[in-house]
């Protein structure tokens, strides 16, 4: 049984087989909830708080013991992010593979056993007050960028995927909360190239997002690295029609509401829901590389956005794998296609050569595989824009 206090459901609740099992515990929760805001449930009654009125904070202690039932263990804690609940563990003796999926899953935070005094308030106190009426929660009012490549293999997803891990890394110091949205549900490879696992939860999410809640939303993303949250594609090959307009436009509500930076991958082909990204879009990146096949479907997306009177001020052309100093004809080249098009290209990206080929492949971000790289340097450079950016609108009067 859920044991609540005042009528309200308890501030924390602890699932552990044998509290006095792990040193410490019992001094830390006496010590941050002297009132007695805490209470010890099995993983059954976890489950049903979680279904009914989920706690501010779900504190997992863990042991060898518990190996068994790490399936389990994983599925409550994607539930318990799903449901608005800071989800911590406490581990003892355990196999860093079992604790690597449990984070995965979504802990976002660990202690260690003995646990130190004072730990348990710092993880609480770094998590944020939670314990006010999950409802009540501001919305965060983020800034949409959609990254769009004019034909496949123009380095898009790549570039998509970077720029949201420089903007997290930048932002690390600020609160800022950021995600990248694969919109692309036939081949998208955002969690190919962030080695992260197709969950089911996305396609019941977008499947059914007539009935979907922020929770919902909340449950299909996954964390990478506790830098950004990650809505992938589906496991399986859907229609790009699954979702119409405004489908798309309450899925971008419920990103804007909870992050402050929300990165679109978008789908090559241009969809009946292209228009409300790019409506929502504080910036929408169209990138391109260097050969006649993308001048000509620029071209082709430039006429498609006259014809239907859409923002050209919004777009903002992205030049990738352009050649080196030395290539005085290809960079003439360069020049000619943009004088051609009549566009501008905001952002020009070196070829950071095979690196990003083998970057993607190892499903880790440049600054993680090769921090040097030519790429990711400028890359971080659009980063720190977007950030300008966001602090500028944060700072601007309502």
């Amino acid at each position: 049984m859920i044991l609540k206090r005042g009528g309200q459901a308890a501030d924390m609740m602890v699932v552990a087989e044998n509290l006095d099992a792990f040193d410490g515990l019992r001094r830390e929760l006496e010590a941050e909830f002297p009132d007695g805001g805490w209470t010890a449930v099995t993983l059954r009654g976890l489950r049903k708080a979680l279904d009914a009125q989920p706690p501010a904070y779900v504190l997992l202690a863990v042991d060898a013991t518990d190996m068994g039932r790490i399936d389990e263990l994983v599925q409550l804690i994607a539930l318990g992010r799903g449901r608005g609940s800071s989800m911590v563990l406490l581990v003892q003796d355990l196999p860093p593979m079992a604790m690597h999926r449990m984070m995965r899953a979504g802990a976002e935070d660990f202690l260690p056993v003995p646990l130190p005094a004072g730990a348990l308030a710092e993880s609480l106190a770094a998590l944020g007050d939670g314990r006010g009426d999950g409802d009540s929660r501001e919305a965060r009012n983020g800034l949409i960028y959609p990254v769009y490549g004019v034909a496949g293999g123009v380095g898009a997803t790549t570039f998509a995927v970077n720029l949201a891990w420089e903007i997290a890394h930048e932002a690390r110091k600020t609160g800022l909360k950021i995600a990248i949205l694969d919109l692309d549900f036939q081949y998208g490879s955002v969690a190919t190239y962030l080695d992260m696992p197709r969950r089911d939860s996305v396609f019941e999410l977008l499947t059914g997002i007539d009935r979907a809640d922020p929770n919902g939303f909340a449950a299909a993303l996954e964390d990478r690295g506790k830098r950004i949250s990650v809505l992938t594609a589906p496991a399986d090959a859907l229609p790009l029609n699954i979702v119409s307009p405004p489908d798309v436009e309450k899925l971008l509500g419920f990103a804007r509401d909870s992050f402050d930076v929300v990165i679109l991958d978008l789908p090559t082909t241009l969809t009946e829901w292209t228009e409300t990204a790019l409506s929502a879009a504080q910036r929408f990146w169209a990138v391109m590389e260097i050969d006649m096949r993308s001048a000509q479907n620029m071209l082709r997306f430039l006429r498609a956005l006259q014809a239907e009177d859409l923002p050209f001020d919004k777009v903002d052309y992205v030049m990738n794998r352009v050649p080196g100093f030395g290539d005085f004809g290809a960079r003439g080249r360069v020049k000619k296609m943009a004088e051609t098009l009549g566009i501008e290209y905001g952002v020009l990206l070196p070829d950071g050569g095979k690196a990003v080929i083998q970057a993607c492949d190892h499903g880790s971000p440049l600054a993680e595989f090769a921090s040097g790289n030519a790429l990711r340097k400028e890359i971080r450079k659009t980063a720190r824009a977007v950030l300008e950016e966001v602090q500028a609108s944060r700072a601007a009067p309502a």
